[in-house]
């Protein structure tokens, strides 16, 4: 058996290593400027589906219990839709929005009859002011478009994936994370090929394959396997609330290799969203 402290040192060490890698997405996908994006999704997703082939053919019953599930489903359309709004917006605005993912999920669960806390409830409205606040600048220079809407759908897909793992979890079925991914990522393919035949796609230069490579693997399987180690290992508190890091590290990565400086007056609302998330996810839901 293995000592308590060792588990969770792995545990810690992989949700330090899942924002990171989450972090660096956007930043792969926009020193790729030259490749569409839907060639850039379909890049991505093939590579992530190659390295994770060999799981799904020695645990085929993981597969075929994720393929009978939706869940892939919701996690390949977020892949799709973070590739998609990170060509079109800035780093650290899509990756915000997306983050405001557990706002809706709460909002999901209150649709579904689960009535939130009133403690949930501010921590749902000090975010959303924050991320208001924070997309300000860009709405008033009429910066707002397609990608921060692609964000809010993949904030979306995000939410109702987690609600899904959740619930399965609970009930002792939830597919294995590895499982998960590779089929998401063929579900992602399956919707993304179609619009790249259309739209006659150039294929990448030898320059661009290591990016492609570090985008799948860096920032697609290794946060999913992380991620599954840490909700394994450590409390759901604990690694949901190291995963808000992401927003910091895509901040700090894009001004470090892309020079995409946040406006000065949307910093206040990025601290309002962080901390609304940050009391969200440690606020207990109403029993």
């Amino acid at each position: 058996m293995r000592p308590t402290g060792s588990v969770e040192m792995v545990g810690l060490g992989a949700a330090l290593v899942t924002p990171v890698a989450w972090g660096l997405t956007g930043v792969f996908v926009r020193l790729l400027p030259d490749l569409p994006a839907t060639v850039i999704v379909v890049a991505r997703l093939g590579v992530g589906l190659l390295v994770l082939a060999p799981f799904l053919l020695i645990h085929r019953r993981q597969a075929v219990h994720a393929l009978r599930t939706p869940l892939p489903l919701a996690m390949g359309l977020y892949y799709v839709l973070a590739t998609e709004a990170f060509v079109r917006a800035p780093v650290v605005e899509v990756t915000l929005v997306i983050g405001a993912a557990p706002v809706i999920a709460v909002l999901l669960q209150w649709v579904g009859g689960a009535a939130p806390s009133g403690r949930q409830l501010g921590c749902v409205a000090l975010a959303l002011a924050g991320l208001a606040l924070y997309l300000a600048p860009a709405l008033g220079a009429g910066g707002l478009g397609v990608g921060h809407g692609l964000a809010s759908g993949c904030a979306l897909v995000a939410a109702l994936y987690a609600i899904g793992v959740r619930r399965r979890a609970l009930a002792g079925g939830c597919p294995h994370p590895l499982a998960l991914t590779a089929v998401a990522c063929l579900w992602g393919l399956v919707v993304s090929l179609p619009w790249l035949w259309a739209a006659a796609p150039r294929w990448p230069v030898a320059g661009e394959l290591p990016v492609i490579l570090a985008l799948a693997l860096v920032s697609t399987v290794l946060p999913t396997l992380s991620y599954g180690i840490a909700a394994a290992r450590l409390s759901p508190l604990i690694s949901t609330t190291l995963g808000l890091l992401t927003p910091l590290v895509a901040a700090l990565a894009a001004v470090a290799v892309l020079g995409e400086w946040p406006h000065p007056a949307s910093l206040p609302g990025a601290v309002m969203t962080l901390a609304g998330l940050f009391l969200l996810v440690r606020t207990p839901a109403r029993g």
